[in-house]
């Protein structure tokens, strides 16, 4: 039901999918905590100044971050024509496994995060089939720092954008510098700043030296968030082994995205270990690369009812999660 309705791509879904993804956030609505991190960046702490000064205007603001996440890489499927056809199940997806908790259901700086990496993605695939693609590179290169600087374990993606300039670009010197010189730009305002403030040492210790050496805490989750990751990894190697046999098969981009998905997929888990804390808002990153081989499984799966189940337990868990507590 709910995989054949999004399977299809018409402009009514703009309204259809941020209703449907409300029934996972009427629990935020009620009242959840905003998210404590004693090291997330200044820019960051900043707006969550603002934002969580009143709990409804951080929720109603965080909804919105996921909502234009979702219709981003929504975006990004459709244009890059990773699928056969357009559809909305990338957004689904994204929806989903980026409200899964009620703990992820807040401000947070790895949903900021998000936007900027979909962002990068989608400017290096724009530069796919360019003879010249220098203002499409140093977008990527650009926009995924600026996501490093709300969230810096994100940092650990740059090997990402290199590796895709690798498999989607002939080699070019000046393409993989002018990547480097997008890259740095964001750093060069925010290590001026600090310098003009003195504050250039905390900064390092407190920001960026402290993702590093920091103690790893011990790993807390709900149940359902078990769950849900055990659930994702199935559909991931499910996808994974179906998308290998196509792919052979297939046309030379599709193999390309493959390789670089499954790139993603590995430097978005070992973002993990420079995250402050080991809570499911850190989670976040993986999103997109879960988001891929979910809407690649579902949207090519043959067996419809197979489908529905998978993902009416999928949301079952999480709406029990969530609303358990309140009965």
């Amino acid at each position: 039901m709910f995989i054949r309705f999004f399977k299809n791509n018409t402009p009514s879904y703009f309204f259809i999918l941020p209703l449907f993804a409300l029934v996972f956030w009427i629990v935020a609505f009620m009242g959840v905590p905003p998210l404590v991190s004693s090291h997330s960046s200044s820019l960051f702490n900043a707006m969550a100044g603002y934002v969580n000064a009143f709990r409804f205007i951080g929720t109603c603001v965080s909804f919105l971050l996921v909502t234009t996440g979702a219709f981003l890489i929504n975006l990004v499927f459709n244009e890059s024509e990773i699928l056969e056809r357009k559809t909305f199940l990338p957004a689904l997806f994204y929806f989903v496994f980026m409200s899964n908790n009620e703990s992820m259901l807040v401000f947070h700086p790895a949903m900021i995060a998000n936007i900027f990496i979909i962002l990068s993605i989608h400017s290096m695939y724009n530069g796919y089939r360019k003879t010249v693609a220098f203002s499409q590179l140093f977008d990527a290169g650009m926009l995924l720092s600026v996501a490093s600087v709300f969230y810096f374990p994100s940092i650990i993606l740059f090997p990402v954008l290199i590796f895709g300039l690798i498999v989607f670009r002939a080699y070019n010197w000046r393409e993989w510098l002018i990547t480097l010189f997008g890259a740095l730009v964001p750093y060069c305002f925010v290590l001026t700043y600090c310098f003009w403030n003195d504050s250039l040492l905390a900064y390092w210790h407190d920001k960026l030296a402290y993702f590093v050496y920091h103690d790893r805490p011990s790993f807390e989750f709900t149940s359902s968030f078990y769950f849900l990751m055990t659930m994702a990894v199935i559909i991931a190697f499910l996808s994974l082994s179906k998308l290998a046999n196509s792919v052979l098969a297939g046309s030379q981009k599709a193999k390309k995205n493959l390789i670089y998905i499954i790139w993603f997929f590995l430097f978005s888990i070992a973002s993990l270990l420079l995250a402050p804390d080991l809570v499911s808002p850190y989670f976040s990153v993986l999103a997109i690369p879960f988001t891929f081989f979910a809407s690649s499984y579902f949207f090519t799966m043959k067996k419809e009812g197979w489908g529905e189940i998978l993902f009416l337990l999928l949301i079952s868990a999480i709406l029990v999660n969530d609303f358990a507590k309140y009965f």
